[in-house]
């Protein structure tokens, strides 16, 4: 279980440094330029300004993760406040440490830089109808915490920016799919079958899932069954580039694409590929996809490249054998 902690943590960090510079390029731009052989940056200039990525950063994805990981292992009872305190620390130290702000940040910025207070951000975040996807992009370390607190923690992490059922259904369905495969022994093959049993009382999701279990793989799949998974294209709410087609970066469009990806996964390099080629939100979508994948297969499928040149892998090894120690009775 130890090794699986720390393969599962490192894939977080590959798929999102890999997704990063890739974020909202539409999937058929992906499908003609990216070979999977390099990182790639495709906002090296935006409106004027040369962004923060450089090859194998991660963004405000694994920087949250990192964030949630150290509330995990904090003495202090895990809840929103102190998640919160993490996931600003963590933007700071970044912040002081390389002379400006990691890429992605979505409205929690604000917070960040004192311009609005959080309860501000809650509620721009409990309005929408699939809010922004931040309890999803960060929820992956919750796959390994004793199972009697999977309901409330996962409740906790989505409260803490995103109040609202949908975003904890969401956080829900993307750790119980973890759970499946890293803790349950489970497969892709019965993946479907399991969260639908799961969500059986959940008639909403457990009716999409039973519409995602229906489509067919990542390279037969229609038009049609792309607006099943990411919704109306091209994506409505981008303004920068009005067209992009891809998963937007909402909660249960992310949640059910990792679904759907991991069902048609067979190694993580797999997770990797599958996610990137859907298009739009493409770190998010790979951060969690490609850390369960890491777990469940190991990381041997993956170029060398991403392994050698992804930022974290070190401390996310040292922080896996602390959360494995932490809760290693559990397993």
């Amino acid at each position: 279980m130890k090794q699986t902690i720390i393969n599962t943590l490192k894939g977080v960090a590959i798929g999102d440094a890999f997704g990063v510079g890739l974020e909202f390029k539409s999937r058929f731009w992906i499908k003609e330029n990216v070979h999977f052989d390099k990182f790639l940056n495709t906002w090296i200039e935006w409106n004027g300004k040369k962004n923060n990525i450089m090859p194998g950063a991660y963004s405000d994805d694994t920087e949250h993760t990192f964030g949630v990981i150290e509330a995990l292992l904090s003495r202090e009872l895990f809840f929103e406040e102190l998640l919160l305190s993490k996931f600003k620390h963590e933007y700071e130290y970044d912040k002081e440490k390389k002379g400006f702000s990691r890429d992605g940040h979505g409205s929690i910025e604000k917070w960040y830089k004192g311009e609005q207070a959080i309860d501000e951000v809650r509620k721009e975040q409990a309005v929408r109808a699939d809010p922004g996807n931040g309890p999803i992009m960060r929820c992956v370390p919750l796959i390994f915490i004793p199972l009697e607190k999977r309901w409330d923690y996962c409740y906790i992490n989505a409260h803490s920016t995103h109040p609202g059922p949908v975003a904890y259904n969401s956080t829900l369905l993307a750790v119980v799919t973890g759970w499946h495969f890293l803790r349950n022994n489970g497969n892709a093959d019965n993946l479907l079958e399991y969260l639908i049993g799961f969500f059986n009382e959940y008639f909403q999701i457990k009716k999409q899932l039973q519409i995602l279990d229906k489509l067919p793989a990542p390279d037969k799949l229609s038009e049609k069954d792309f607006l099943i998974l990411h919704g109306e294209q091209p994506i409505p709410y981008i303004k920068f580039d009005t067209n992009v087609y891809g998963c937007p970066g909402t909660a249960m469009k992310t949640a059910l694409n990792v679904v759907y990806i991991l069902k048609h996964s067979s190694s993580a390099f797999d997770a990797l590929k599958n996610s990137i080629n859907m298009g739009g939100d493409v770190d998010s979508l790979a951060a969690v996809s490609v850390g369960i994948a890491a777990g469940k297969y190991g990381l041997d499928s993956l170029p060398q490249f991403l392994l050698e040149q992804t930022e974290g892998l070190e401390r996310m090894e040292i922080l896996a054998g602390k959360l494995y120690e932490k809760f290693k009775a559990e397993y």
